[in-house]
């Protein structure tokens, strides 16, 4: 079950069974997720520039940049992606599920568990830095953060089955 790598049994049974009211804040165990994205797995990304450029977003304090400033001629630039980076912008890698096949098979299996679609994105932000300001998403989010530290500020949803009933986006 592709929703075990992301969150242990009761996480799993209540996201099954109905659709949240309220965040919700679960402790698993390292497992095959951990073994296969890792910050070194992420790193190796950046480095590479396998990540499609489109799939790139560079944010620093809720302002995104041009995408120009990761890019030459079109492409991903890991040099400009890791002097972002060290100069404390937040690199999102967006739709991994397109390029991992690990996290395509992941991404396949919980659509089959939930009948809804998802991606996955990682974000990557340096110590002491934020990339995005507050802000509310208009889909169900599954966060699991693999390394560092971060305060994370939840609340409880302002509309009731936002998925369902208010502003649902015609992208997800």
């Amino acid at each position: 079950m592709s929703l075990n790598l992301l969150l242990p049994e009761p996480g799993v049974t209540a996201l099954l069974t109905c659709c949240p009211d309220e965040p919700c804040v679960y402790e698993r165990e390292a497992g095959e997720l951990d073994r296969v994205i890792n910050p070194e797995s992420i790193d190796h990304y950046l480095e590479t520039g396998c990540v499609p450029a489109d799939e790139i977003a560079v944010v620093s304090d809720g302002t995104a940049l041009h995408p120009d400033r990761h890019r030459t001629a079109g492409r991903t630039d890991p040099a400009k992606l890791r002097s972002l980076y060290e100069d404390g912008h937040t690199i999102r890698l967006g739709n991994l599920q397109r390029v991992v096949p690990f996290l395509a098979d992941v991404s396949r299996g919980i659509q089959q568990e939930t009948g809804y679609s998802n991606y996955s994105h990682a974000f990557v932000t340096p110590p002491g830095s934020q990339g995005l300001l507050h802000h509310w998403d208009q889909q169900m989010a599954v966060i699991v953060q693999i390394a560092g530290v971060k305060r994370w500020q939840l609340w409880r949803p302002k509309f009731s089955a936002p998925m369902r009933e208010h502003q649902e986006s015609f992208r997800v």
